[in-house]
């Protein structure tokens, strides 16, 4: 049985040949991988937290970027699941006294089993489109009312205070990765790898099945796939990740309150994924990335102009890029510009050839 279901996950994970529409991806994740190393050479420990705290926002549009922008399910209260994961971490190693690993398990038992549950009932009773959407936020301010009123276990307003830094343990030596630099590994070392996987199953077998539930879901249906399934395991799938970035959050700043929860942040991860590219991997991260330090610049200056800034890019977005900026768009462009001219030119030497006769 082990066998057969072996078979299965490999068939629907095989890789097609490297094409050309891989080679900007494959090269932006290199350029990625240097810039994790190089980065902390040339930078101080403030901009590197600063920088650190983006990638897990980077990390955070690569799970909504999973559902909604591969599997089609949009959501208006994502972040349900980055609070979970960061409540989740916070009251393992605070209340409880557990160890970060066990915490991190925690908040990703936590996100799986809320998405699990809640995934099943509307995804499975055929609730798609707006009405998920708009039942997401609902599941999204409940959240945060509990976090809000449950004061003897999530702290109440203040939140949970003196959370432990990242550490790991491995034959019975202790690593600390609570520092600036060591914090700035494992953080950019978890957004490397989980990019690569989900790229990876973006491009398998699986991903192109995604990919027709997505266009049109009746259809892939009535070809035999089970929709609501796959449609539920991405939704946990991408819960998890979430709930990941949740509990670096927690143990890079040591503090978790409600607002975690913000129905603000939830319209920003849309953005991201809006902005970076729907179907594509890095297009999201990289857009979130560039749009948290930017917030983070212009809180500096005022806290009121954000908003402001936030509105007017979902305005350009939507009238101006509603593909968004796709990784690889340019070269994609600069092909089709080329195939056109070579297009033109052969009418062009067709007709002289047929004028010479």
């Amino acid at each position: 049985m082990s066998r057969k279901y072996a078979g299965r996950a490999h068939l629907w994970l095989s890789q097609p040949p490297i094409g050309r529409k891989d080679i900007a991806p494959v090269m932006l994740w290199g350029v990625a991988v240097a810039v994790v190393v190089i980065l902390p050479l040339c930078t101080g420990p403030y901009l590197l937290s600063t920088i650190r705290d983006a990638l897990v926002m980077g990390l955070l549009a690569l799970s909504f970027a999973f559902l909604w922008g591969r599997a089609g399910v949009l959501t208006l209260g994502h972040t349900t699941f980055l609070g979970l994961g960061a409540y989740g971490f916070a009251v393992a190693t605070v209340q409880f006294g557990q160890t970060p690993v066990t915490g991190l398990a925690a908040g990703m038992l936590c996100a799986a089993a809320v998405a699990a549950i809640v995934g099943y009932f509307l995804l499975f009773a055929g609730v798609r489109l707006h009405f998920f959407a708009i039942i997401s936020m609902a599941v999204l301010i409940v959240m945060q009312q509990l976090a809000t009123s449950w004061q003897s276990v999530t702290g109440g307003d203040a939140g949970i205070l003196g959370i432990p830094g990242l550490s790991v343990g491995l034959a019975g030596h202790g690593f600390d990765l609570g520092g600036p630099w060591a914090s700035w590994y494992a953080v950019a070392g978890v957004l490397l790898a989980a990019t690569g996987l989900i790229w990876l199953v973006c491009r398998s077998r699986y991903g192109r099945v995604l990919t027709a539930i997505a266009s049109n879901e009746w259809r892939a249906k009535a070809c035999g796939y089970h929709t609501s399934f796959h449609l539920l395991l991405v939704f946990v799938v991408s819960a998890v990740l979430a709930a990941i970035a949740g509990c670096l959050m927690a143990a890079c700043s040591g503090v978790v309150a409600p607002d975690v929860f913000s129905p603000l942040l939830a319209t920003e991860v849309i953005l991201w994924v809006a902005i970076g590219g729907r179907g594509t991997t890095g297009g999201p991260v990289i857009a979130a990335i560039v749009l948290t330090l930017l917030k983070q610049m212009v809180s500096s200056y005022s806290t009121d102009g954000w908003p402001l800034i936030l509105g007017a890019l979902f305005l350009a977005c939507v009238l101006f890029m509603p593909n968004g900026l796709r990784v690889g768009g340019g070269m994609a462009a600069a092909r089709r510009i080329c195939r056109e001219r070579q297009g033109r030119l052969q009418l062009r030497r067709a007709g002289r050839a047929q004028g010479g006769r």
